[in-house]
């Protein structure tokens, strides 16, 4: 934010005063909440390269990851999750790298402000679908460790590829509202409209869908503690599902300081636009490394194929089975007997 601005009081709301510097139309405007953005202090122009190289970065783990989970891994209920998670990903990555490409190359004209605007609704709609895909994967996760019984005998066999596109509808009804309110009716006719609409979506995000996720999360912490202080192994899914949420919540750290400033004290936002941009590429690109890091076999020294490694990452056979102890690995008996000699 820039140093010489302030702000004024009036009885119809508050104006920022910046000398030498173009006053903003809407103060609510500002973040990744909304379709406008305020940036007084335009950020650096390497940021521009930053974002779109991490952006390919995510993109091609998050394609590897769509590729092994939706044609070379046998499907789970938790692998449809992380498939919807990972296009999720994919889709806000995209938008992101598109508009980098734009800012860097400096393209002017109503193509490019099309294409801009096609990338914000875009880039809206797939970080909602994924932040709604989180409670979704920690309760289910909590409900299948704390009742086993149920995620083999009662769970229905579709509740995934339902509870992902009903996720992915609301998303697309919140994206199209929002963009309804802020864009097509404009600021001149509907700005109180599109403000409200802009705490909704934060309400939803994160007082709806955090809690939602963090509840869950911490009845599987004590479950893992519980399970380490008996010296029993614990499943590697159960811990992708803690390392998934935690990584959003790191990341979306400086998002919601930024809105809950605003929205409950109307102080303005304290962290420089790209900052809290930066942090949520990081958290759609990191989730590839994470599956990775938690199915690697530190014991191999020769690498592992992917498959394998993405394969054992979703392995939960530690909890789910007999009720003394669990089933057994699929990814051991897969590698020990050869596809030629299975019965």
């Amino acid at each position: 934010m820039a140093g010489n601005c302030s702000w004024e009081t009036h009885p119809g709301g508050r104006d920022k005063v910046c000398p030498g510097v173009r006053e903003a139309p809407e103060l609510h405007s500002r973040g990744f909440l909304t379709i406008e953005q305020i940036s007084e202090l335009p950020p650096p122009a390497v940021m521009n390269y930053i974002f779109l190289l991490l952006c390919l970065c995510g993109l091609v783990g998050n394609g590897l990851v769509l590729w092994f989970f939706g044609f070379s891994i046998k499907r789970s209920p938790f692998s449809v999750y992380f498939l919807h998670l990972a296009g999720a990903d994919v889709g806000y990555l995209f938008s992101k790298a598109v508009f980098s490409v734009l800012n860097a190359g400096g393209f002017l004209g109503p193509f490019a402000d099309y294409v801009r605007a096609v990338c914000r609704v875009l880039g809206l709609c797939t970080f909602v679908a994924g932040v709604s895909l989180l409670p979704a994967i920690s309760s289910e996760r909590c409900a299948a460790v704390l009742f086993p019984g149920w995620l083999w005998r009662r769970r229905p066999r579709r509740l995934s590829a339902v509870v992902c596109a009903l996720l992915w509808t609301l998303s697309l009804l919140v994206t199209t509202l929002h963009n309804y309110f802020c864009v097509f009716l404009g600021r001149w006719a509907s700005g109180a409209a599109c403000g409200h609409m802009d705490a909704f979506l934060g309400v939803l995000l994160f007082l709806v869908f955090c809690p939602l996720m963090v509840l869950p999360c911490l009845a599987l912490t004590l479950h893992e503690e519980c399970r380490a202080r008996r010296r029993q192994r614990s499943a590697k899914l159960s811990h992708v599902v803690l390392a998934v949420v935690s990584v959003f919540l790191v990341s979306s750290i400086y998002l919601g300081i930024d809105w809950f400033l605003f929205w409950v004290f109307r102080i303005p936002a304290p962290f420089p636009e790209y900052v809290t941009d930066l942090c949520i590429c990081i958290n759609s690109s990191a989730k590839p490394v994470v599956y990775f890091l938690a199915g690697r076999d530190k014991s191999q020294r020769l690498w592992e194929p992917l498959r394998v490694v993405f394969q054992r990452a979703l392995r939960d056979g530690a909890e789910l089975g007999e009720p003394g102890g669990g089933t057994p690995n699929t990814v051991t008996m897969e590698m020990q007997c050869p596809p030629g000699n299975a019965s």
